[in-house]
């Protein structure tokens, strides 16, 4: 395949590629790349690439059927192309169509001049002689929130990453303000804050799907625990117990969201009020759908205690329902919250049912994704003793490059 490659982070990399330091050649040497036959053939079996750094390569490959990939943060985002007029070349994808000219130099055969249509910026690379790339360097500091040939946009991302079973590496920091209620004298007058840090380890497999690991381990920083004497201590900072989740997930052609495998607790809390000291593990499956319209669906979960020398019991029914739907650009309307029902508590005492909205946004700072996303869960239901009522949560998620997929 025919290659173009170009290295940075800069202004075209919104559109096409870099905006570029001058590759040496004479400036009045550009003929331009016309008529719509020389078009197609200049494109088809073309492959643009844009080299982030160690282990984050983008490559767009096109096909002269009209058709193309984008391979980019472990996932692939449909690319296709025509050729408008007898001068341009238009790239599909979102917002809106990308088209640029294309002029060769006269005295570099391999060195091309591109134009992004409608704004005139302008950017040089340079064709592989081995067809396997070469270089073309780049001024840094403009983001890729367009999209185009070599990269997608900030809104193509924030579809992609409101789909779980999307094999993409997120690091997601979660902040958490919860305020409590219930019969105990003084629940209304309690809040907490916990940081939680969720991580996606996506492993992608040769047929399509992908194995995830995701542990989430929370940090409380002043947690109210009932002291049975009619009041409470406030316990923290310390770490609570992790959970996890190891699931074999994909999405179908019509865009159905599954996934099953296992979902487990480690007792890892440092101070005994605020775990069980219990190993949980139990079945998990996932089911949902992804359209362009929009993500829903849930989680479905159920753990047992297995090991752990704790007095209690684990016995639990979770769902973690999720929800994303765009509000333009990459600003998306967007939760998930869970559902939880505890079998070995008593009557009133066993569900806690959470009503969620949340906006989000994605955007491309320094070449990397990072979502921003802040929710408001209201537990409508909740157990009657001492509960969280209302809990906000602020959350930075950048992504990140996954190495071992790298070839998948």
């Amino acid at each position: 395949m025919k290659s173009l490659r170009l290295i940075g982070i800069s202004a075209l990399l919104s559109s096409l590629l870099v905006t570029s330091t001058p590759v040496v050649a004479q400036a009045s040497a550009w003929e331009p790349l016309k008529g719509a036959q020389a078009l197609k053939t200049f494109i088809g079996g073309r492959s643009f690439t844009w080299d982030e750094g160690p282990g984050a390569a983008h490559r767009g490959e096109y096909r002269a059927d009209g058709t193309g990939t984008l391979y980019a943060w472990g996932t692939v985002f449909d690319r296709p192309w025509e050729v408008k007029g007898d001068d341009q070349i238009c790239f599909s994808g979102e917002p809106g169509n990308f088209c640029y000219t294309f002029e060769r130099n006269t005295t570099d055969p391999l060195l091309y001049r591109v134009t992004e249509v409608g704004t005139g910026r302008q950017a040089e690379l340079r064709e592989s002689t081995a067809g396997s790339g070469s270089v073309a360097t780049g001024a840094p500091g403009t983001e890729p929130v367009a999209g185009g040939a070599a990269a997608p946009s900030s809104a193509e991302l924030a579809a992609k990453l409101a789909n779980p079973a999307n094999p993409i590496m997120k690091i997601g920091n979660n902040f958490d303000f919860t305020s409590y209620d219930g019969d105990l004298p003084g629940a209304d007058e309690q809040d907490s804050m916990r940081y939680v840090f969720l991580t996606v380890f996506p492993f992608k497999l040769d047929n399509g799907n992908s194995i995830f690991f995701r542990p989430g381990i929370p940090l409380l920083f002043n947690q109210p625990v009932p002291d049975g004497q009619g009041g409470f201590s406030e316990e923290g900072t310390d770490i609570g117990d992790t959970g996890y989740d190891l699931l074999y997930s994909g999405t179908s052609e019509t865009g159905t969201i599954w996934g099953y495998g296992l979902a487990g607790t480690i007792p890892t809390a440092t101070n005994d009020k605020l775990g069980g000291d219990l190993w949980g593990l139990g079945p998990e499956v996932m089911l949902g759908v992804a359209k362009k319209w929009g993500v829903f669906g849930g989680v479905l979960s159920h753990q047992w205690d297995v090991a752990g020398s704790g007095s209690g019991d684990i016995d639990s029914t979770k769902l973690n329902y999720f929800y994303s739907f765009p509000l333009g650009g990459s600003w998306r309307l967007s939760a998930a919250p869970t559902i939880s029902y505890n079998h070995g508590a008593s009557s009133g005492n066993k569900l806690t049912l959470p009503v969620g909205i949340g906006v989000a946004t994605t955007a491309l700072l320094g070449g990397r994704p990072w979502t921003f996303q802040i929710q408001y869960w209201n537990n409508v239901e909740r157990p009657d003793a001492f509960a969280a009522e209302h809990t906000i949560r602020f959350t930075i998620l950048p992504v990140v490059s996954a190495p071992w997929n790298e070839d998948k």
